[in-house]
């Protein structure tokens, strides 16, 4: 793991145990509060987080209910963990599956620890000046978080490069949401599986689903991005 400073206020930390994926926990400091976005694999991975905690409240963010973004909850049981509601329900209805299938992946402890605090439109800390609000797209619980005073947007597992990862039908919902990222204006885009994003990276993923909802041909030479383009063309297909 790997601690970047992305801006005055705020702190990637970087895992790399889940071989060729890298991903991204989030710590905002701000004078209100400390916000904790995603907590990983488990209660081992949590631990230089919950040491970098200043002597403040600290708020828990889980953007959607995938196992790499939710494992660490435990370690928080007595914060407020915020997520959209959608994502509550999920985390329960999956819990066991994703548990199962990923278990390899656990560091330290995992307990089942759902969020406490959820919504269906938007959150808005003004003391801290940070927003949380529904952006529909990889998942359909996903949610964003846009800090208005250092202008970066935190956009969970929406953005991603080489390529996207597509797991709701809604393309055209998926679509209004990285369209809507733009009204922010934001000066820096970062993501749960990707650092730093422009928003040339997302003008290309907005063109990417507009083709891939319309079946036109897409043509990758690297082939890792022919893979998951691959899964994504199945995935709408079965949709269908």
């Amino acid at each position: 793991m790997k601690i970047k400073k992305i801006s005055k206020n705020a702190a990637a930390f970087v895992y790399d145990n889940i071989p060729a994926y890298l991903t991204n926990v989030f710590l905002i400091n701000k004078s209100s509060n400390t916000y904790i976005i995603d907590t990983y694999c488990g209660s081992d991975s949590m631990l230089p987080v919950r040491d970098m905690i200043e002597n403040k409240e600290a708020i828990i963010i889980n953007t959607h209910f995938h196992w790499d973004h939710i494992w660490g909850n435990c370690v928080f049981e007595k914060n407020q963990i915020i997520s959209h509601k959608l994502c509550r329900d999920l985390i329960a209805e999956s819990w066991d599956t994703q548990l199962i299938k990923n278990s390899k992946y656990i560091t330290g402890k995992v307990e089942k620890t759902l969020p406490n605090v959820t919504f269906t439109d938007k959150i808005f800390f003004h003391n801290d000046e940070i927003e949380l609000f529904h952006s529909p797209g990889h998942t359909a619980d996903s949610i964003s978080i846009f800090d208005h005073e250092e202008k970066i947007l935190y956009v969970g597992d929406n953005l991603e490069k080489p390529i996207l990862y597509v797991e709701d039908k809604n393309i055209s919902q998926y679509i209004s949401t990285l369209e809507n990222y733009l009204s922010y204006k934001p000066k820096k885009i970062v993501s749960g599986h990707t650092l730093y994003l422009t928003e040339k990276d997302l003008s290309e993923s907005i063109k990417y689903l507009e083709n891939l909802s319309t079946g036109k041909d897409i043509y990758f030479e690297d082939e890792y991005c022919k893979e998951i383009h691959q899964q994504n063309m199945i995935f709408i297909k079965s949709c269908n």
